[in-house]
């Protein structure tokens, strides 16, 4: 699937709040990871419309890497339950997709990370948390700094900038 990108999303993290009054105003956010070095962050209100988009261009680098973990992952990944369930009351919910496997979500993750390692549900949380954190990895190394419930960048390091930019200046994530 071709994206408005120009290319197919390879990660996408997606964070949702689920108990309004933790936090009021917010209504979560995604991150996507495009194969063409594109990552783009998209936030949103506490009703669920999307609220703003900010785009940045990452090494080639970012995406070897990336494809080397998955390929690490690869033993656990395929066989990963699409749905994970902690805890009936969670401040929020994740959901956490890779290139070429269905999409996981997750309802109470750390809760999950506390489950016996003999579970089905902790073995598959631990494996995917460690993936997520090996990818938050990449992109820190470029200034990005993703957590399971928020996303900021090293202004000095790495410069936003809007997908209208992108097209109208020729140059691929070159303000």
């Amino acid at each position: 699937m071709i994206s408005g990108y120009g290319s197919k999303p390879v990660f996408q993290y997606k964070f949702r709040p689920l108990l309004q009054d933790q936090r009021v105003m917010d209504g979560g956010f995604c991150v996507i990871l495009y194969e063409n070095r594109i990552l783009s962050f998209s936030t949103y209100h506490s009703d669920g419309t999307f609220m703003d988009e900010l785009c940045f261009a990452l090494p080639v680098r970012v995406i070897q890497c990336f494809y080397s973990l998955l390929r690490n992952a690869g033993s656990w990944l395929g066989d990963t339950p699409c749905d994970l369930r902690g805890a009936n009351v969670t401040p929020y919910a994740s959901s956490f997709a890779f290139d070429g496997y269905e999409p996981i979500r997750v309802w109470g993750i750390n809760d999950l990370l506390c489950q016996p390692s003999g579970s089905e549900a902790g073995f598959f949380t631990r494996h995917l948390y460690v993936l997520f954190e090996d990818v938050a990895n990449l992109f820190a190394e470029n200034g990005i700094r993703m957590t399971l419930d928020g996303f900021t960048w090293d202004g000095t390091r790495i410069r936003p900038f809007r997908k209208s930019q992108m097209y109208s200046s020729g140059q691929q994530g070159v303000i």
